[in-house]
Order: structure tokens, then sequence, then C-alpha cells
């Protein structure tokens, strides 16, 4: 072949990339990826947190999970906790929300939760398990204490009652409230001689 020939083939080639690459258009921008205080996430969450010893202090599954390094807690929501601070004491808790400091055993709960206490014995007591239902629950794990400045609602069996706090030792199964309200429904009467 010519060599001329290859120089116009070569610039008929030129010219139509060329006009491929002006048909294209723009290009766009990159993707702008801002900074986040978010360290790391996860979903569909089943975690089992152990103490020095290695017994487990508490089982938990979780909807979703974030770790915020700056403050250095845990924030799941829809949490499911089996948590059992004594050899006697065992608790289920589900919360909308809660934050987790996996260091200092700190717990704070929001978006409503239950706590219901189940007996680890072999119930030959048939003591009916303590359900309290509240807006937002705080404590530790470390040292199984919880409370609540918020009204809760008790249940436990037929007995029901609200209260304006709470405060607990789940440890030792030890319940405080701050003014209870009670509706009390007594029997009806029926009258009957004596004699």
């Amino acid at each position: 072949m010519n060599t001329r020939i290859l120089i116009v083939l070569a610039l008929i080639i030129a010219g139509i990339a060329g006009w491929f690459f002006q048909q294209q258009g723009e290009m766009t921008s990159p993707v702008n990826i801002e900074t986040t205080d978010v360290d790391y996430e996860a979903s569909d969450i089943k975690a089992v947190q152990t103490n020095d010893q290695g017994e487990t202090e508490y089982e938990l599954s979780a909807d979703s999970l974030t770790h915020n390094p700056e403050t250095n807690q845990d924030e799941m929501s829809g949490i499911t906790m089996n948590w059992e601070p004594s050899a006697e004491q065992r608790y289920r808790i589900e919360a909308g929300t809660a934050t987790i400091n996996q260091q200092t055993g700190e717990i704070s709960l929001s978006g409503g939760f239950t706590l219901v206490s189940e007996d680890k014995a072999d119930n030959s007591n048939e003591v009916a398990p303590i359900k309290v239902m509240g807006s937002t629950l705080k404590g530790n794990t470390k040292t199984g204490q919880v409370y609540s400045e918020e009204p809760v609602k008790i249940e436990q069996g037929m007995n029901r009652f609200e209260a304006s706090k709470m405060t607990a030792n789940l440890e030792a199964g030890e319940y405080e409230f701050g003014q209870v309200a009670v509706a009390f429904t007594p029997s009806d009467r029926q009258d009957k001689a004596l004699f």
C-alpha cells in the first residue's frame, strides 16, 4: 500500500474518533464523598459480650449497628438483648434504639423498651415474671444497675401498676418504684346473713 493512503485513512479514523468524543458530551465531575462520624456499620447483628473471666454478660441481636468513634458508642436499632447479670437472674430486653459503650458498660435505651425477668431456677416457686415497659431506660451492664426517670408500667401476673420512675439492681432482682399508682377493683358486695 501507498503511504498516502495510510495517512488519509489515519486522518479519517482520527476525525471519526474526534466526532465520537465530541458527541459524548461533557464529563461529569467525580462523586464527592464527605467524611462521616461513623467508624463502621452493619445490619442483622447477633453478638455476645463476655466479661474478663470469659463468662457471657449478654447476647444481643439488632437490625442495624453503627459505631461512632468520637463517642466510642455502638448505636443500634431494633434490639433484643438476653442479659444474665447473675447466676440467678436473667432478663430479656427489647427496645427501638440503643447506645452501648463496650468499655464502660453504659447503656441507654430509647424509642420504647420492654424489660422482662426470666427465672433461671427450676420454677418450683411459680413466681410470675416482672414486665416493665417505658420510653427510656439507662444503666450499666457491668454493675447490673438500670433506671428510668420517666413513667413506667409494670405487670406481674394479674397485678398491674404505674410508677413515675424506677431503679433496679438486676443482679439481685431488686426494684424500687417512685410515686406508684394502682387501680384497685374490689369484688362485688354480697349481703349474706352471718347466722
